[in-house]
């Protein structure tokens, strides 16, 4: 694509402001799905906030409209930041969400898509060691691997060119690091990445066919 232009939804939360914060620097046109305006305090002229709701698809409607390609950073909500806090979002947010970015991804003709899940999630799960597949298996933690894995089903069977990104351990690291990228546990991985990283990731692969309808867990080198 010769002129960016992307939608990203759950752009303020703290991956999803990443994607929004470098795809502006490269000068690229960002319309952003929020719920709450006031949390986005970013000032540019290539950035359209909109508010609403992933799980309504006219406002999925409004995001989507005249873009090239969707990033989507959606995840369950929690009381706080711990994994393992309460959670206060609906449980099916991540499968009606991504059916309603689908809906309408094919009615405005856009082919592209690049979902943040987790390593863990799917296939992913056997190249985790016991203290995750504790977590996952027997703690509210699962709640948002469930999530994640409604989701990669979805866009499995959506014909798009879609990619689903699984980082292992997010930190809010400023350093940027090479990325290590495991297909099918090809790569042994590191146990974190930076925020900041995994968008930058997700952005230089836009237009990567290698890694159309792939699964990629990630982690800094």
């Amino acid at each position: 694509m010769d002129i960016k232009a992307i939608a990203v939804l759950g752009a303020n939360g703290r991956t999803g402001i990443e994607i929004v914060k470098q795809a502006l620097e490269k000068g690229w046109v960002v319309k952003a799905l929020v719920r709450d305006k006031q949390k986005i305090k970013l000032a540019n002229p290539n950035l359209q906030v909109i508010e609403g709701n992933p799980m309504r698809i006219d406002d999925v409607r409004k995001v989507i409209k005249e873009t090239h390609a969707i990033f989507v950073a959606l995840n369950i909500g929690r009381k706080s930041d711990l994994p393992w806090a309460k959670v206060t979002s609906p449980l099916d947010l991540l499968y009606t969400s991504m059916k309603n970015i689908i809906f309408a991804m094919n009615e405005n003709g856009v082919k592209r898509v690049i979902t943040v899940s987790a390593w863990g999630t799917g296939d992913s799960y056997k190249e985790t060691n016991w203290i995750f597949k504790f977590l996952i298996k027997k703690t509210n933690v699962g709640v948002a691997y469930a999530g994640h894995e409604d989701q990669e089903r979805v866009l499995r069977t959506s014909g798009l060119k879609w990619t689903s990104v699984r980082p292992v351990g997010l930190s809010s690291s400023e350093k940027q690091k090479q990325v290590r990228v495991s297909i099918k546990g090809d790569k042994k991985l590191n146990m974190t990445i930076s925020r900041k990283d995994v968008a930058r990731f997700m952005l230089d692969i836009v237009d990567d066919e290698k890694y159309y309808q792939q699964e990629l867990s990630i982690s800094s080198e």
